[in-house]
């Protein structure tokens, strides 16, 4: 073979910019994996957790950055089990067998810590296993993020979406469910009641001498008594039962597991209860209530049925008495 075909069976040599810059970057790694002292100033002044354990589990090294993230002194973390450090996400151990059998390629941890200054810092915490030199794992590498505004940002987010949902499903002037929360709880009881075969029932009651009042002192004085209508319906019910406001005064109460003669005593007490005067912004009120009784029994009715029953016999009862 003559030495122009010598020459030409090489491979090409990249001589471009690009080229040269990529063979000084591999020079240059080359030379910092080979010096120690690159690696003790990178490992002891990142702004990131980095800590070294052995394959039992120890910590033969932590940063001052991890160390101060968990709230500890560096060498107080040396010789102290990853295991009493670090959970897995649903709180029990790091499965460490699994990283060093293969079967896993990292594991993470997401915890808070208390400083001792009573601050709590949240930590995501990664454990991957580094090769020693024959190949096989040769120690586990750590390495810690503070993550305590996004865990702030995504509580305040679940508190956020909470208020708005209940909201969405509340009566803003009293707090009481509104038509819709009334009319899903009423449908799941009814449901209930086709498979159980018990009874369900429902009182509809409308203020009287409401208007007048709210007429003669201003709306501002009329949403006062309504809020002290809400309270003293609501302490005159059972917890499992549901009082609503379907808007201006009339109100519901949802009565899971009603009997006939439970139902007509729960009536005479939220009568008594509303009717007991009351100060409000220095007057001296009183009002009184109308209320209507439907009752259904293993289901055998549907919701908004069950509810006109209980607004009929409402407004009979108001007839009755004028």
């Amino acid at each position: 073979m003559s030495p122009s075909s010598e020459l030409s069976a090489l491979p090409p040599q990249d001589v471009s910019p690009s080229g040269e810059r990529a063979r000084a970057a591999r020079a240059t790694m080359d030379a910092l994996v080979t010096s120690r002292d690159v690696f003790e100033t990178f490992f002891d002044s990142a702004r990131i957790g980095l800590a070294l354990a052995d394959l039992s589990g120890s910590y033969v090294r932590v940063n001052d950055y991890y160390a101060s993230l968990l709230g500890w002194a560096a060498e107080d973390l040396v010789g102290i089990s990853i295991l009493e450090v670090l959970r897995a996400v649903d709180g029990e151990p790091l499965p460490l067998a699994e990283l060093l059998a293969g079967t896993r390629q990292s594991l993470q941890s997401e915890q808070s810590y208390a400083h001792p200054d009573g601050s709590v810092v949240w930590v995501l915490q990664g454990v991957a296993v580094a090769t020693g030199k024959d190949g096989g794992p040769g120690w586990l590498a750590v390495s810690a993020q503070d993550i305590t505004e996004r865990r702030q940002a995504e509580h305040d987010l679940r508190e956020l979406t909470s208020v708005l949902s209940e909201q969405a499903v509340r009566d803003p002037l009293t707090g009481l469910a509104n038509r819709a929360l009334l009319g899903e709880r009423l449908r799941a009881s009814l449901a209930r009641d086709a498979r159980t075969g018990e009874a369900t029932g429902v009182l509809f009651l409308d203020l009287d001498g409401f208007k007048g009042i709210n007429d003669r002192y201003g709306h501002a004085v009329g949403d006062a008594v309504l809020r002290v209508v809400a309270d003293r319906l609501r302490a005159g019910v059972r917890p499992s039962d549901t009082v609503a406001r379907l808007g201006g005064d009339e109100f519901v109460v949802l009565v899971e597991g009603a009997t006939g003669p439970g139902l007509a005593v729960l009536v005479e007490r939220l009568q008594d209860a509303v009717s007991d005067p009351f100060d409000v912004h220095g007057q001296r009120l009183k009002v009184g209530v109308s209320v209507g009784v439907a009752r259904a029994e293993a289901g055998d009715a549907d919701a908004q049925g069950l509810l006109s029953r209980a607004d009929f016999d409402m407004y009979a009862v108001k007839r009755s008495r004028r």
